[in-house]
């Protein structure tokens, strides 16, 4: 059995605070974007919550929508949440390849040390929720999170998740979500979100499942994570059963609307 250190997760009331109503989520519904509607939406949702926290400088920029090179690789997807037909949540996920990861450009020798022990990694980017849906309740986000790691585990087979945080945010990820800091918890300015801190974090795939089960398998079922993430069916949460299905139609939707001197404007 894994062995967990009790000492990195001192702020346990944390974990109490979680409250998952499924009642609330009756109209609402999560998927992979599939549609140049649902990219645009998404993307153009990230772009103005990232203008809003300061990520992006409006004045500096000319594309409406939060498009990273990464966007266009094969295998990236675009998770999206919907109540009813408006976009109010959406998160990206980019699979390591040839090309690397936008989080490269600052910590690359972490994500090099991963990939050196032979371990399949994929980037989180590109996290936002509407501001008219941000109720005070992890709703939302933990149903976004639950897609998105259901999708990188059983299609992907990945061994791990990686994300750069701004620090302020980086107690939520490990005391709530169970993401370890690498890098020694170096901060860094990053240059893909307006120069703000950033700290690099992981979450070893192979792991999350009994960590979440050792740290939460005590709290009643709408904070339980662990019944929440892995033993819970959702309704609302649709994945096609072939991984074939999942391919990023993304270039194809946007390519041809893109022109190069746009292109060169990207939020990349």
């Amino acid at each position: 059995m894994t062995k967990f250190n009790k000492e990195s997760f001192q702020n346990a009331d944390l974990r109490q605070l979680i409250r998952i109503d499924e009642f609330k989520m009756a109209q609402y519904y999560f998927k992979p974007a599939s549609c140049i509607k649902d990219y645009f939406a998404a993307l153009k949702l990230v772009q103005d919550v990232y203008i809003e926290e300061g990520y992006v400088n409006a004045d500096d920029s000319s594309c409406p929508c939060r498009i990273l090179e990464n966007h266009f690789f094969e295998k990236t997807i675009v998770f999206i949440g919907k109540k009813e037909e408006q976009v109010v949540f959406t998160v990206s996920l980019f699979p390591d390849s040839s090309n690397r990861l936008p989080m490269d450009r600052i910590y690359k020798k972490e994500l090099d040390h991963l990939r050196s022990q032979g371990r399949m990694i994929g980037e989180v980017g590109c996290l936002a929720t509407h501001p008219e849906f941000r109720d005070g309740s992890q709703n939302i986000l933990m149903h976004g999170n639950k897609i998105m790691l259901k999708y990188a585990m059983e299609h992907l087979k990945l061994d791990d998740l990686v994300i750069t945080v701004n620090p302020k945010h980086a107690l939520v990820y490990k005391e709530i979500l169970l993401f370890e800091e690498i890098g020694q918890g170096e901060i860094k300015a990053h240059p893909q979100v307006n120069g703000n801190p950033a700290i690099a974090m992981r979450l070893n795939l192979h792991e999350v499942k009994e960590k979440c089960r050792h740290f939460y398998q005590n709290n009643p079922l709408e904070s339980n994570l662990h019944h929440f993430l892995f033993v819970k069916q959702n309704d609302t949460l649709q994945l096609p059963e072939n991984n074939a299905d999942q391919c990023n139609n993304y270039s194809r939707f946007l390519a041809p609307l893109i022109s190069q001197s746009t292109y060169n404007s990207l939020s990349i």
